[in-house]
């Protein structure tokens, strides 16, 4: 029997719009820059900047600080990853709660 949590977890991402996934990816860089876990942060903005679509201007600017976060986390700057990563992630957790359903669609975010 498979664990509870994991499935509901499971099921909480498939049904996630993409902005709530932003929002949930964020979360997790920023859970690894507290654990200083430089190795997650890095792949996390990995997974941030392929999402990136570079057709809106704000992407360009979005890769430059992702690029920008991983290089902080190979110097092991966790605390000025925060302070860059925590503020973004409000911002798209607050146009996420402002979209409507059925306003989201595709996998690309930006």
């Amino acid at each position: 029997m498979q664990d509870p949590q994991y499935i509901y977890q499971k099921q909480s991402v498939m049904n996630a719009s993409p902005l709530k996934l932003v929002v949930k990816m964020y979360d997790l860089a920023i859970q690894a820059s507290y654990r200083e876990d430089g190795k997650r942060v890095r792949e996390i903005l990995s997974e941030l900047i392929q999402g990136l679509n570079f057709d809106y201007e704000p992407s360009s600017q979005l890769f430059e600080l992702y690029r920008y976060c991983q290089d902080l986390s190979r110097k092991e700057q966790f605390e000025d990853i925060r302070e860059i990563l925590e503020p973004l992630r409000e911002t798209w957790e607050e146009v996420a709660n402002k979209q409507p359903a059925a306003a989201i669609s595709g996998r690309r975010y930006t």
